[in-house]
């Protein structure tokens, strides 16, 4: 059991030594070619959660030093935050930290407690807020059912800044130019059919799907009176499809 231990630790340490050698992170890709140094995430008083990243720089004309803020509304992070989960290696290991998955740099972030610095790490599959994600050609998915249908969801983010150009802090709050951008998510879904993912499509496109038991599965989305735009839903479809 001792000598299971030790090779189980020295895989760790190794693991943990390979991902310590990156460069420092770069939290977003902001408009400026200057890594953000530092952010927070606060709610404000309008109850919006925000991202303020700080970024230094140097001006090399004027011999000296850029520091300035840049806040976003939203965030990167999936569930806006923190939290406490289980990284899964290839090998079977599963352990526990404090982490982060950034959807829009498809990274996530580990730390053995809130006041140490975090590693970025690609592991190959991970559990936070009660949600788990495989990696899967280079991009992390949720399967969300697993029947005699596989349906994978995709998590997306984009940063979109704002078209009215850079704050002053002068703007009324609540005015065009409170943020500096934002940070939109979206969702996709997948069936997934052998090494293929194939995208389901919206509405009434996707009975397409289901072939010759299209209006079985019809008629029971009619009768249920489903909202399709709903994941409960559209799951629920699914296993009445492979039901039949």
């Amino acid at each position: 059991m001792e000598k299971t231990l030790y090779f189980a630790s020295l895989f760790f340490l190794c693991f943990w030594a390979k991902a310590q050698e990156n460069k420092p992170y770069n939290y977003i890709v902001p408009e400026s070619k200057i890594a953000d140094s530092d952010h927070t995430i606060e709610v404000n008083k309008k109850g919006d959660t925000v991202f303020i990243a700080h970024y230094k720089g140097q001006d090399l004309i004027n011999r000296s030093n850029q520091d300035f803020v840049r806040t976003y509304k939203g965030t990167p992070f999936f569930k806006n935050g923190w939290y406490r989960g289980k990284v899964q290696t290839g090998t079977g290991m599963e352990w526990e930290f404090v982490m982060a998955y950034n959807i829009q740099k498809e990274e996530v972030y580990l730390s053995n407690n809130p006041n140490m610095e975090a590693t970025v790490m690609r592991p190959v599959s991970f559990t936070m807020a009660g949600h788990t994600f495989r990696q899967y050609k280079n991009q992390y998915y949720e399967v969300i059912y697993e029947g005699g249908s596989q349906i994978w969801k995709e998590y997306g983010c984009t940063l979109v800044f704002s078209k009215s150009g850079q704050r002053t802090g002068y703007e009324a709050e609540g005015g065009v130019n409170e943020y500096d951008g934002e940070f939109v998510k979206t969702v996709k879904y997948y069936l997934k059919e052998g090494d293929k993912l194939r995208e389901i499509p919206s509405k009434n496109r996707l009975f397409k799907l289901f072939g010759a038991k299209s209006n079985d599965v019809k008629n029971y989305a009619k009768t249920k009176g489903l909202n399709l735009s709903k994941e409960t839903n559209l799951v629920s479809l699914f296993r009445y499809y492979d039901s039949l």
